[in-house]
């Protein structure tokens, strides 16, 4: 890798580099699952993607080159930010035609989205939504919504076979993290769509023990032993599948679940428009609805089952993208039907606290009722008292928007936080249950918005 050289040159030393790879793939990667461990090298790499990677490594542990230091990863962070920009900007000119170089672009720029709209917040959020604007241009121009078929006969070389087999995965596992960063925004943000899921052509993701092997050898016999033959389903299938009631869902090919948050997201990207059209007709449709929650259910069904039998990395983004959807499809956010259209994460955390003070995630008891066990789950999972080092940061918003509707149960007095230890009406002790859980996320920007947010509630109840 030919590190750029400018009049105020910088590059990460080789302690940098090898402690902030260890980092990425030991607590990002498990949320964006699409670069190769056991292939990655650094050598080959473009350096906007390198320190793409770099740049969210550093929220996860401290600068080596400055002893440890308390807030020198932060601090690390922001310089691989501010070089990776350069850099990128620099690539977008020369990067020529080859797909390698288009797909390294297009990792970097979701990685340095993410970035900025989790990790630093505020004024880079504009940064962040250029950036996806541009990720999916390029994803579209590039030709990425196609699969890449790699087959056998294409060499007889069982290492460049393997070798070939992981590229096309890594683009299409890419092509889904995209779609997932674009799904969120229209969640989140109200920000419309840029990438259609009829754009996606690609088969799901293979099962993770294919794509984690470590060599050609071990990737060869996962195929032999596998105990479901045939080819993956594709997307556009797997979505046909799930609204369908008359699945066997034994019958279908192994897949990661990280290809289950798409389908998730497809179908409350849906209830979603559907919740403007009714929104905006006064016209409610059933008709429209029931197929959605029924394939919701089947999905989280099927989603449990396999986390508990795959034990995969993402397992609890997985559950908690499930679980936040079924709270969103019985629960319609009035950020959205009011056609509030957000420009950063701080924005999203100050409407959902504002929406919970006014009472507007309030409903009635039977709709309390479908959504709780979806709330309680997020209420077991911010009670573990672990520091969530592998989690991915929109789950944290999330959790955030769980704990606040049952913020406003408790003042109700439906009894939603019992179970973790907090009565009816306690809505003092409630924010301070969530200030230890969101305690442990501190460190990072999202958590401390949170956590500023939680003081100001507790002065104003304690008042």
């Amino acid at each position: 890798m030919n590190w750029s050289r400018t009049q105020d040159s910088w590059s990460p030393s080789e302690s940098q580099m090898a402690r902030g790879l260890h980092l990425f793939f030991t607590h990002v990667s498990p949320f964006v699952p699409f670069l190769h461990r056991p292939t990655f090298d650094t050598t080959q790499a473009a350096e906007y993607l390198v320190l793409g990677m770099l740049c969210l490594a550093y929220q996860y542990g401290e600068d080596p080159e400055c002893g440890d230091q308390v807030g020198s990863g932060v601090s690390l962070s922001e310089s691989c930010f501010e070089h990776a920009r350069t850099a990128i900007s620099s690539g977008e000119e020369t990067m020529g035609n080859a797909s390698t170089n288009k797909l390294s672009l297009i990792q970097a720029y979701l990685l340095l989205q993410i970035y900025a709209m989790f990790y630093v917040c505020g004024s880079e959020s504009a940064y962040g939504l250029e950036t996806h604007s541009k990720m999916i241009a390029f994803a579209r121009a590039g030709g990425f919504m196609q699969p890449i078929r790699v087959e056998s006969s294409d060499t007889k070389d069982l290492d460049s076979l393997w070798r070939k087999s992981i590229t096309a995965e890594s683009k299409k596992r890419t092509l889904f993290a995209a779609h997932q960063i674009d799904a969120l925004w229209y969640q989140f943000l109200s920000i419309p769509r840029r990438l259609s899921h009829l754009e996606i052509k690609h088969d799901l993701p293979c099962p993770e023990e294919d794509w984690k092997a470590a060599s050609a050898i071990d990737w060869a016999h996962g195929k032999l032993v596998a105990t479901q033959s045939g080819s993956l389903l594709s997307y556009p299938d797997a979505v046909r599948c799930f609204l369908s009631p008359d699945t066997d869902f034994s019958t279908i090919p192994a897949f990661d679940p990280y290809g289950a948050i798409n389908i998730t997201h497809f179908i409350v990207s849906s209830a979603r428009e559907i919740s403007g059209w009714c929104t905006m007709t006064g016209l409610f449709s059933m008709e429209r609805l029931v197929p959605l929650q029924t394939s919701m259910f089947a999905l989280g069904s099927f989603i449990r089952a396999k986390v508990e039998i795959s034990g995969v990395n993402h397992a609890a983004l997985c559950e908690a993208t499930w679980e936040s959807a079924m709270v969103e499809a019985q629960l319609w956010s009035s950020t959205h039907t009011r056609g509030v259209v957000g420009g950063s994460m701080d924005t999203v955390l100050q409407q959902l606290t504002d929406l919970a003070t006014s009472g507007d995630f309030m409903c009635e008891p039977d709709a309390a009722e479908l959504i709780r066990p979806h709330i309680d789950w997020f209420l077991r999972y911010l009670d573990q008292p672990v520091v969530p080092d592998a989690e991915a940061p929109w789950v944290t918003l999330y959790a955030f928007k769980a704990f606040m509707i049952a913020w406003g149960f408790v003042s109700r007095g439906l009894g939603s936080m019992e179970f973790v230890g907090i009565q009816d009406g306690d809505t003092e002790g409630a924010l301070v249950w969530a200030q230890i859980c969101f305690g442990r996320r501190k460190r990072w920007q999202l958590g401390k918005i949170i956590m500023s947010i939680l003081g100001r509630l507790r002065n104003s109840v304690t008042k």
